[in-house]
């Protein structure tokens, strides 16, 4: 049976004009679709952030005086990258682009933008700042660890997507890439 996500990703690639192709299933970890763009062909893997636990306590705070603020489940995007890449990997044989595509079907409490995805692929920003001469200076800043995607893992993703559904049903398609 279909997710929610497949389901939009079906319909945002058929209003797009895009030839989507369901992969049949194998023994292995095989993606969910083939896309055609010309001479190009994408592999794609669909992921949905399903509800858990803490989204079904935030539900019933919803619209309440406790009412939840939003968070960002970059833990939740990172474990669905971890997920979906063996099965882009496959599907893609090395001859192909990937794409993991994420859906929040969470709540509108759990926000998925560009700091969640980012923090998700190569872990948390910061500066790193060093004392001399009794002042501080700055010695560095980047990523600082708990990476997914480095320059020597997950090298076959290419991209990882956010779908997002507008208040009028619009869809979009929101792709960070992996410069690995």
């Amino acid at each position: 049976k279909q997710t929610i996500s497949e389901e939009l990703f079906e319909k945002l690639c058929s209003s797009q004009g895009i030839s989507c192709v369901r992969i049949p299933e194998t023994s292995k970890k095989t993606a969910d679709y083939r896309l055609s763009f010309d001479a190009i062909t994408l592999i794609a893997e669909i992921k949905q952030l399903d509800p858990n636990d803490k989204d079904r306590e935030r539900a019933k705070l919803c619209g309440s005086a406790e009412s939840p603020g939003s968070v960002a489940p970059s833990n939740r995007v990172k474990a669905l990258i971890e997920e979906g890449y063996p099965q882009v990997k496959n599907s893609s044989e090395g001859n192909h682009p990937t794409m993991i595509v994420v859906f929040n079907n969470s709540g509108h409490w759990n926000w998925i933008d560009t700091f969640t995805v980012s923090k998700a692929m190569f872990g948390s920003f910061g500066i790193i700042l060093g004392l001399q001469n009794q002042s501080i200076q700055v010695r560095g800043q980047g990523y600082l660890g708990n990476r997914k995607v480095t320059k020597n893992t997950c090298r076959a993703l290419s991209v990882v997507g956010v779908m997002k559904q507008g208040h009028e049903g619009l869809l979009s398609l929101h792709c960070y890439h992996n410069p690995f």
